[in-house]
């Protein structure tokens, strides 16, 4: 009785945000190794985030200058956070993303659990959030609030019976449009409970609720899409918005077909997660058609949005519809197959997704094994006689967020539309036709283990000269093989090398 006492004095007092902001800044410190202070790590596709923003800062043209195909406020938050002063600034923002997300987490809870069951959801969202958060500053960390608010409105609507008002409806809709130019995927596991909500308009001939709600919430993206468009419009035109906008939708398209490789046990395990979650949302809201439809609704279009690329981080971004899970799940009915489903579900999520961030952060925190101090320094040696600006124009070939991280420090990424991955890129193709568009880069950064094309390689080795290079081995446990073996070349276009000795 003490402790439940104890329990409903930190919940319902005025200092629980406070609580609930020390405990993500505790999550995101240990965790986030892509912008802790505890890590040197720079890397993965937080860095190519990163790039993007410095890139901005110093004054280059996001989408014209240098590309990458998520939305702009994405970079926007990582500029911000640079300007303020660097990664702890990132941070900082992200832990007050999370603590607004949990804000609404734990009011969409208290619409159904008592005061310690709601803590308990968190602590279970927490370790949920940790399975799939890889290293933090991802575009689904960075949606969760603004995923989560609707949900919060709809189940505020459903238990109080009154209708969702135009001003949320019109919040709605900036929660979209803010969706929409970070990655528009990760609105799926909302929108399936605002289509529900037209349907039910439609079914029940209520055309002035449909209309006004649907007017307010295209208001609300507007507002957000305006702003985006202008913003480019006044960078680089025409020009500048549809590049924007390619990158921003279209080439999500062509991102969800493109093929990578991926182990046939990843697939198993994530589509069976989902799977799990669905199964038993339909279990404990069989009865209950206004929550089970729009969630079966919001799966879907994840699954179709998202594709059969079963990355972890994916994951994330279906936490708000797990909470509802969370909420719903009552052991009293269907006890047998409840419990073999929420232990099914438990397992998969401690002993396949939960050990490789535990490892990194063990290894990297706690061993101190963690080589990327040299590597910076072996990189920057090679650099140190590159002229600044020519730091600007290199090509990232085949590394990925492991170049962005590596050249953070000293200079950018050079990246557009012709000139984006090992995917895009054609190297003899754009030296001969796209010149107009796209000079050829004065320098290649990349891993002769990593995957490449034989033009290219025969390209590289005709038309530049090897610069430095130095292995990049990063081993975290043996056992599960968790880790990276990769050798790095640096390359300089022969037509920029000083002449010889004598001429």
């Amino acid at each position: 009785m003490k402790e439940q006492n104890r329990i409903e004095t930190l919940v319902h007092s005025k200092f629980y945000p406070l609580f609930l902001f020390i405990v993500s800044f505790v999550f995101v410190t240990l965790f986030s190794r892509s912008t802790s202070f505890l890590y040197v790590f720079e890397g993965g596709d937080p860095a190519v985030f990163k790039q993007m923003g410095l890139a901005m800062l110093r004054g280059k043209i996001l989408y014209v200058d240098y590309y990458d195909n998520k939305g702009c406020i994405l970079y926007f938050i990582q500029a911000l956070g640079l300007w303020l002063g660097g990664n702890f600034f990132i941070l900082l923002m992200q832990a007050i993303s999370l603590t607004i997300t949990l804000m609404i987490w734990d009011k969409m809870l208290a619409l159904y659990r008592n005061e310690r069951d709601r803590l308990i959801c968190l602590g279970i969202a927490l370790v949920l959030l940790l399975c799939f958060y890889q290293d933090g500053d991802l575009t689904e960390e960075w949606c969760l609030s603004f995923v989560s608010y609707p949900l919060l409105v709809y189940f505020r609507s459903l238990k109080s019976g009154k209708s969702i008002t135009s001003i949320e409806m019109f919040a709605i809709g900036l929660c979209f449009g803010i969706i929409a130019f970070i990655r528009v995927n990760n609105a799926a596991p909302f929108l399936g409970f605002i289509a529900y909500l037209w349907i039910q308009y439609l079914l029940h001939k209520d055309f002035k609720s449909f209309f006004k709600s649907l007017l307010f919430f295209i208001l609300g993206s507007l507002v957000i899409t305006g702003i985006c468009v202008l913003y480019f419009y006044l960078k680089a035109g025409g020009y500048g918005v549809s590049e924007m906008v390619f990158a921003t939708f279209l080439s999500n398209f062509d991102y969800i077909d493109s093929k990578v490789e991926k182990k046939y046990f990843l697939r198993v395990f994530y589509f069976l997660f989902l799977t799990l979650c669905i199964v038993q949302q339909i279990i404990n809201s069989t009865k209950d058609k206004n929550t089970l439809i729009p969630t079966l609704i919001s799966y879907g279009l994840f699954i179709i949005t998202f594709g059969s690329r079963c990355f972890t981080h994916y994951l994330m971004a279906l936490l708000p519809l797990l909470i509802i899970l969370l909420m719903t799940l009552n052991f009293q009915s269907h006890q047998k197959y409840n419990k073999i489903i929420t232990l099914t579900l438990a397992a998969i999520a401690v002993l396949f997704y939960l050990p490789i961030p535990i490892a990194l952060t063990v290894n990297d925190l706690i061993l101190k094994n963690d080589k990327y101090s040299v590597i910076y320094e072996d990189f920057h040696h090679c650099l140190e006689e590159i002229p600044l600006e020519e730091r600007d124009s290199i090509c990232n070939y085949n590394l990925l967020g492991n170049g962005s991280g590596l050249l953070f420090h000293e200079g950018l990424i050079q990246s557009n539309r012709l000139c984006f991955s090992n995917v895009a890129i054609k190297m003899p193709s754009l030296w001969k036709k796209n010149a107009e568009q796209v000079n050829p880069p004065k320098w290649i950064l990349l891993s002769w283990n990593r995957r490449f094309s034989k033009n290219d390689a025969a390209f590289i080795l005709n038309y530049y000269d090897l610069y430095c290079d130095f292995p990049f081995d990063r081993v975290y446990l043996k056992k599960p093989k968790i880790g990276k073996y990769l050798h790095i070349y640096l390359y300089r276009r022969k037509d920029i090398l000083p002449a010889p000795e004598g001429q």
